[in-house]
């Protein structure tokens, strides 16, 4: 069986530490992650040969902080053009996300940021897109974690923009360890409501993403955040909720998603102000 929370964790994205997780960054994160709270550190594992996952799981473990892991494919191992390089990139990548003892790994872990087609997805890229994930979520299984896979706005990928297609996807994939991963960011220009796309995607949703509309601060912006946390109650969510502001990035991924100023101040109003908001908002409604 798959590692699956049986609890509701609130965490937070490494990219407001650092744009690359270094043994700088893990010192810096980790313990000022536990002094505001946070349960989870979502690592990118863009380079995973360059982590150092002893360093940062001794962390982990006297901080009492626990990692997730994200990706997206690179342009050159995109699994809708080129599965097997994909498999080539995924693999290592989910070695070293075991290695630092993270449940998941997710993101775009099917395409690559920024690419789209130009026109519609084909049955090829889906076909594609299993052959490339089904190895990867097996192994995974050996593991006990999750795969997760993140719909992304229409400018971003022309694959899996919705809920409802990633539901397709996964009865497509038929893999008990893949869920889906969502983000308020990305369901507030694709569904019809941020709620709407957690209530579709329902107990097949256990990693969401907590993103202000501007990828700011949360609670600064126009994300119907009632909204969500209700729909989170009324489907029983029991999983991750990780905060995402970009407030530093790697430049190859800031070009990808179009962040062209700073989101924030600085780290510190992201925790200082985002973090007890949507506490507060998961306290409300019995989430935690």
């Amino acid at each position: 069986m798959s590692r699956r929370p049986a609890r509701i964790r609130i965490g937070m994205h490494t990219s407001l530490w650092a744009s690359e997780w270094t043994r700088e960054a893990a010192e810096l994160a980790i313990p000022e992650a536990a002094e505001h709270g946070l349960g989870v550190l979502e690592l990118a594992l863009l380079t995973p040969a360059r982590v150092d996952a002893p360093h940062s799981r001794k962390l982990f473990e006297k901080h009492g902080v626990e990692p997730t892991a994200s990706l997206c494919l690179p342009f050159e191992a995109g699994a809708p053009l080129h599965p097997e390089r994909a498999i080539a990139f995924l693999m290592p990548a989910l070695d070293k996300a075991h290695e630092l003892g993270s449940s998941i790994l997710c993101g775009v872990t099917y395409s690559s940021l920024g690419w789209k087609s130009g026109v519609p997805p084909t049955e090829i890229e889906y076909d594609n897109m299993v052959k490339a994930l089904k190895p990867v979520a097996r192994k995974a299984r050996q593991y006990r974690m999750l795969i997760g896979i993140e719909p992304c706005n229409r400018y971003e990928t022309h694959l899996l923009n919705t809920a409802e297609q990633s539901l397709r996807f996964l009865d497509r994939l038929d893999e008990p360890n893949v869920t889906i991963h969502l983000d308020t960011y990305h369901m507030n220009i694709e569904e019809k409501g941020v709620g709407h796309g957690i209530r579709v995607a329902g107990e097949r949703s256990s990693y969401i993403h907590l993103s202000e509309s501007d990828r700011g601060v949360p609670g600064s912006g126009t994300i119907d955040w009632n909204d969500a946390f209700r729909a989170l109650a009324e489907t029983g969510f029991k999983g991750d909720l990780v905060m995402e502001s970009f407030v530093t990035l790697p430049p190859e991924i800031a070009s990808a998603l179009c962040v062209w100023r700073a989101v924030a101040k600085d780290r510190h109003e992201v925790l200082e102000k985002g973090v007890p908001f949507l506490k507060s908002l998961a306290k409300v409604h019995g989430l935690i």
